[in-house]
């Protein structure tokens, strides 16, 4: 059974000493004994905090290329594709967005000519989305901003990344988002 709260005082000295937002949740939720997954909570709290965190970097830098975190990474999802073409539901299945939302970013990126659309040789109801000679120098630029603050892993040593990009992984894996047994 959870323990009876006090909130009869909000400056209780463990607030004061537990300046990192994951301890104190760490230490409140065993203080008023919430049972079990406390490590799955408190490793969503750090990574939605660490995600905000990256966010925020990032999308300091790409505002200097007039792009938000969306639009650059449909320009970096073109980018990396085989002949910078991709369909738009591949784009959202890519991105892990809605369809709108890709409608929406094609629609900016479009209207600054950095990709255009067309329809698909073979399937006359899918659209492809193809970026432009302007759309990749500027994808370089913005990519060059990016790597100066390590794509908002401020701090990280390539080993960290390399860690990091292991568990999250292994993590998305076992969520569903990709088969890695093939």
């Amino acid at each position: 059974m959870a323990a009876k709260r006090n909130t009869a005082e909000p400056g209780a000295a463990a607030d004061l000493s537990l300046t990192d937002p994951v301890d104190w949740a760490d230490h409140y939720w065993s203080k008023y004994d919430l049972g079990d997954q406390q490590e799955a909570f408190l490793a969503m709290s750090s990574t939605l905090r660490l995600h905000r965190l990256m966010t925020d970097v990032v999308e300091t830098e790409l505002r200097a290329f007039n792009l938000n975190l969306t639009d650059y990474l449909v320009l970096m999802t073109l980018e990396l594709s085989e002949n910078g073409t991709r369909l738009l539901s591949r784009l959202a299945w890519n991105l892990l967005v809605h369809a709108t939302t890709i409608t929406l970013a094609t629609d900016r990126l479009e209207n600054k000519g950095l990709l255009y659309r067309h329809a698909h040789p073979t399937d006359r109801r899918a659209t492809c989305v193809t970026i432009t000679d302007e759309g990749r120098d500027l994808t370089g630029k913005a990519t060059a901003a990016l790597k100066a603050v390590r794509f908002g892993l401020t701090g990280s040593t390539a080993a960290q990344q390399k860690r990091l990009l292991s568990v999250l992984a292994a993590l998305r894996s076992a969520a569903g988002d990709v088969d890695r047994s093939h």
